[in-house]
C-alpha cells in the first residue's frame, strides 16, 4: 500500500505529488504535471537550507502529462522543500513533505500506472542501472525484494533463460530468444539474493529466425541452490528480463556439442572463444571438443574450368588467424573470399591475400594443372582462441557459394610455427609477405613456448669444481655423435680440466636417459666433472644456452656449440685474456676451421642482399688457414654463435640470447648488437683456432627450413638494428651503405655501435 506524506502545493498549474519508499532511506518523489510549453522542468530538493543530492528522470503518461520522478536520500531532516522550475513566466512551484511519513515499501503497480510504455522501460533502466549505484542499494534487501517486485509486474510473461551445457570452474553456457527490436546489447546484470550485480556478460547474439526472434547465447557462474534470480538484459532497445532457474543439473558440453554445435559454425567458434577466455582448463577443453567432434573437411576440386579451392592451412594463436591453401579461376569468376568467426560479421579476405604459383596433381587427362596458391592472416581472429577448423566461403559474381573448411588445425605453438614456415614457398617469399602474413603468428608462437618452457633439471657427473674460471655452455639437439672427441678433447687440457666447469644442455629431453648414460660413461672413462641441464622441451638454441648460463657460476661464459672441436690444449685462457672490462672488450670469437683445415670464421660482419636486407657473413670464409690477413686480431662487427667468449655479467646485463629468432640464426649477431649497444668492443682472436662441423644439430630439427625461418630471421634482425648496423659497417668500410627498402624500428643513435676501439677493415674473401 502505497504511503504518501500531505504535501502542501503552491498555488499553480494542476499538480499531483507522490512518495514512494524504494528501501532503507533512499525515496523517489513524483511530480506529475501538464506537458510544460517552456523548457525541460527540474526539481531542486532542499533541507535545512541544504541542497539534497538527488537523481531525476522525466517519464511521459498515457494521458499526455509528464510525470518528474526525483529519487534521493532522506537524512533524517524534519521536512523536505521541493522546488520545480519549468522556465515559465509563472515562476517556481514549491512544496514541502517530510519523508519519515512514508512508512511501506513502494508498490510497483502505483509507480507504473499510467505510464507509457518507453516510460517504463527508462524508469526500470534507471531502478536496475544509475539510481542503485548512486544511492548504495546494490545490497540493500528491502530495495531488492521491491526491485525484483517491479520487474515481474512489469515483465509479467517472460521465457526463462535455460543452462544448455556445464563448462569449466562453475561456469554455465545459457540460451533464450530475445526479439529482433532487443539490439545490440549495452549492459547486463544479476538480480538475486547476493544483491544487484553488473555483468561483464560474454553473450551472443544469433540471427534472426522467421518469427524475428534472436537466439541469445551466453557464460554465466552456476545459480545459487536456493532461487537463480533474475537476468537483466539492457539493449539498443530497451530492457528485457529473464529468469534464472535454481540450480540444477546440466547436461554435458560433450552432449550439447555434438547436437547443436556440429551445424553451427558461427556459434561453434564463439564457443571456442568463451571457453578460452576463461581459463586454460577453457582452452584445452575447446581443443579437446573440436578434436572429439571435428567437423567435415570441404573443398571444391573440378577437372573443368570452373572455379575451385580449397583451404589446407588454418592455424591460430593471440596474434590472429594464419589461412592458406590454393584456388583456380580460369575465367574470372571469383568475387569475394569470406572468413566466418564467432559473433563478427564475415570477413573480407581477397584484397588480404598474398598469391604465389602453384601446381596441383596430375588429373584424369595425366597433366599437373597450374593454380594459385595463398596465404593470408587475420590479426586478433577470435581473441586469439584456438579455432581448429574455421569456415571460409567463396562467393562467386553469379551470387554461388562454395563453402571450404580445413581438416583439424593444430593448437600446440611448435606446431603452428612449422605449419606457417611451410605457407609460402621460400622462392615466392617477399618482404611484405613476411611482414604482414608470416612474422604476427611467427612472433606470438615464439613467445607463448618461451613462456610455456618448464623449468629444466640439473644432473651431475663427479664433483664439481668449487669457483670455477669459467663456465662452458654446450646446447645438444639430436647430434651426439662429436661428444666423445669433443670430452676427450676438454679433458686432455689441463687447464681446462683444472678450472672449467663443464655444463651440457639438453634441448632434446626425449633423449634424457641416453644422453645421460653417454655423459655418465665419459665421466668415468675420463674423469671430467660435468653437468647436464635437461630442458622440459624444446625450447631452440636460444632458451637453452640462456638456461645453461642460468646455471652457471664461473665469471667467464663459453658458449661453445657440440660440434666445435679444439685444434689444442690452452685455448680458453688464451681468450679470456683478451677480455677487459677496463678497455670495454666484452666479447672475443676465436677462429674457426672446417675439418678440411679451410676458414669457415675469421670474425663476423654484415652485407645488404639485393633487397637491401642485411645478411650475416664471416670474414675470409674458405681461404687456407695461413691466409695471412685472417690471422690478425683484430675488433669486428661480432662473432659466431659457434663459440662466443664473454662476461657473464655481460650476458646478463644484456639479457642473453634473444627468443625471438626462430629455431638458430641470427641469435648470435643480435648478442653481438646489444653487447655493442651496451658500450664493449668484440675482439677476433687468430692465435685460438677450433674445428667447427658446421650446422650438425640444426639439420636435425623437424620445424628448420633454411628458406623460411632464415629469411624470417634475417628480416626481424634488419627491422632491428637497420640504422645501428648501417652505422657500424660504414665505419668499417667508409662508406655508406645501401638503404633498406622498410624503414627500421626506432632504434638509439647511429653510432651507438661503434665502440671506443678503432675498427680496422678487413678484406672479405
Amino acid at each position: 500500500m502505497l504511503s504518501q506524506a500531505p504535501v502542501p502545493v503552491a498555488d499553480s498549474a494542476p499538480t499531483h505529488l507522490e512518495l514512494h519508499r524504494l528501501g532503507g532511506s533512499v525515496f523517489m518523489l513524483c511530480w506529475t504535471r501538464e506537458l510544460s510549453p517552456f523548457g525541460k522542468p527540474t526539481i531542486a530538493l532542499s533541507g535545512n537550507g541544504r541542497r539534497l543530492p538527488s537523481a531525476s528522470l522525466m517519464l511521459g503518461l498515457r494521458d499526455g502529462r509528464e510525470r518528474l520522478a526525483v529519487a534521493f536520500r532522506h537524512n533524517g531532516h524534519d521536512g523536505i522543500v521541493a522546488t520545480l522550475s519549468d522556465q515559465g513566466p509563472q515562476g517556481d512551484v514549491t512544496a514541502m513533505f517530510d519523508p519519515a511519513l512514508a512508512h511501506h515499501l513502494a508498490e510497483p503497480g502505483e509507480i507504473l500506472r499510467d505510464l507509457t510504455a518507453k516510460a517504463r522501460l527508462s524508469l526500470a533502466g534507471a531502478l536496475c542501472g544509475a539510481w542503485p549505484a548512486l544511492f548504495g542499494l546494490t545490497a540493500t534487501a528491502q530495495y531488492l525484494s521491491f526491485l525484483r517486485q517491479f520487474l515481474l509486474v512489469l515483465f509479467p510473461k517472460t521465457a526463462p533463460a535455460l543452462p544448455v551445457a556445464a563448462l569449466v570452474e562453475g561456469k554455465l553456457l545459457f540460451e533464450t530468444a530475445l526479439q529482433s527490436d532487443f539490439g545490440p546489447l549495452r549492459g547486463a546484470a544479476r538480480l538475486d539474493g547476493a544483491g544487484l550485480t553488473r555483468l561483464d556478460l560474454r553473450s551472443r547474439l544469433g540471427a534472426a529466425d522467421r518469427k524475428g526472434r534472436h537466439e541469445f547465447h551466453f557464460v554465466l557462474d552456476e545459480p545459487p541452490a536456493r532461487g537463480g534470480g533474475l537476468l537483466i538484459l539492457h539493449g539498443e532497445g530497451g530492457l528485457v528480463i529473464r529468469p534464472l532457474p535454481p540450480r540444477q543439473p546440466s547436461q554435458s558440453l560433450g552432449r550439447w556439442w555434438a547436437s547443436k554445435a556440429a551445424s553451427r559454425d558461427g556459434l561453434r567458434n564463439w564457443v571456442v572463444e568463451q571457453l578460452a577466455g576463461l581459463s586454460e582448463q577453457g582452452r584445452l577443453l575447446a581443443i579437446e571438443m573440436q578434436r572429439r567432434l571435428p567437423l567435415a573437411v570441404q573443398s571444391v576440386h573440378r577437372n573443368d574450368d570452373l572455379p575451385a579451392a580449397e583451404l589446407d592451412l588454418a592455424v591460430c594463436n593471440k596474434a590472429g588467424l594464419l589461412i592458406g591453401g590454393w584456388m583456380r579461376d580460369q575465367d574470372g569468376l571469383l568475387d569475394e573470399i569470406l572468413l566466418h568467426s564467432g559473433a563478427r560479421a564475415p570477413i573480407p579476405m581477397l584484397d588480404r591475400l598474398q598469391r604465389f604459383p602453384a601446381r596441383l596433381p596430375a588429373g584424369p587427362d595425366g597433366a599437373a594443372r597450374p593454380a594459385i596458391g595463398f596465404a593470408a592472416f587475420v590479426p586478433d581472429y577470435a581473441a586469439g582462441a584456438p579455432v581448429l577448423q574455421p569456415r571460409c566461403e567463396v562467393r562467386l559474381k553469379s551470387g554461388t557459394m562454395l563453402v571450404l573448411r580445413p581438416s583439424v588445425q593444430p593448437a600446440d605453438p611448435a606446431a603452428i610455427r612449422a605449419r606457417a614456415l611451410s605457407a609460402i614457398p621460400p622462392q615466392f617469399l617477399t618482404a611484405d609477405a613476411l611482414e604482414t602474413t608470416l612474422a604476427p603468428l611467427l612472433a606470438a608462437c615464439q613467445e607463448e613456448l618461451h613462456e610455456s618452457l618448464p623449468e629444466p633439471q640439473v644432473r651431475g657427473f663427479g664433483s664439481q669444481i668449487a669457483a670455477p674460471a669459467v663456465s662452458v655452455v654446450i646446447p645438444l639437439y639430436r647430434v651426439y655423435e662429436f661428444l666423445r672427441v669433443q670430452v676427450a678433447a676438454f679433458a686432455g687440457d689441463p687447464w681446462f680440466a683444472g678450472k672449467a666447469e663443464l655444463i651440457y644442455v639438453l634441448d632434446s629431453p626425449e633423449h634424457e636417459a641416453e644422453v645421460a648414460h653417454l655423459l655418465g660413461g665419459l665421466h668415468l672413462a675420463y674423469g671430467l666433472p660435468m653437468q647436464l641441464v635437461v630442458m622440459g622441451r624444446n625450447g631452440g638454441f636460444s632458451a637453452a644456452c640462456n638456461a645453461g648460463a642460468k646455471a652457471a657460476r664461473g665469471p667467464i661464459l663459453a658458449l661453445v656449440n657440440s660440434d666445435v672441436i679444439p685444434a689444442g690444449n690452452d685455448w680458453l685462457p688464451m681468450l679470456i685474456e683478451k677480455l677487459s672490462p677496463r678497455d670495454r672488450i666484452g666479447v672475443v670469437g676465436p677462429k674457426l676451421l672446417y675439418d678440411d683445415g679451410s676458414l669457415q670464421h675469421a670474425g663476423l660482419y654484415f652485407k645488404r642482399d639485393s633487397k637491401g636486407v642485411w645478411l650475416n657473413h664471416h670474414y675470409f670464409k674458405g681461404m687456407p688457414a695461413g691466409y695471412a690477413p685472417a690471422n690478425v686480431e683484430r675488433p669486428v662487427p661480432g662473432v659466431t654463435g659457434a663459440c662466443i667468449v664473454m662476461l657473464r655479467e655481460l650476458f646478463r646485463d644484456v639479457g642473453g640470447f634473444d627468443h625471438s629468432y626462430i629455431i638458430g640464426d641470427y641469435e648470435d649477431s643480435d648478442l653481438c648488437l646489444k653487447v655493442r649497444r651496451a658500450g664493449f668492443g668484440i675482439v677476433y682472436v687468430p692465435g685460438v683456432a677450433l674445428y667447427h662441423l658446421e650446422r650438425q644439430s640444426i639439420s636435425k630439427s623437424g620445424d628448420y627450413m633454411r628458406g623460411v625461418a632464415s629469411q624470417h630471421n634475417a628480416w626481424l634482425h634488419t627491422r632491428r638494428w637497420d640504422a645501428q648496423i648501417d652505422a657500424l659497417m660504414g665505419a668499417i668500410d667508409g662508406t655508406a651503405q645501401k638503404p633498406s627498402p622498410r624503414a627500421p624500428a626506432p632504434a638509439a643513435q647511429e653510432n651507438d655501435l661503434i665502440p671506443r676501439i678503432n675498427l680496422r677493415r678487413a678484406t672479405a674473401a
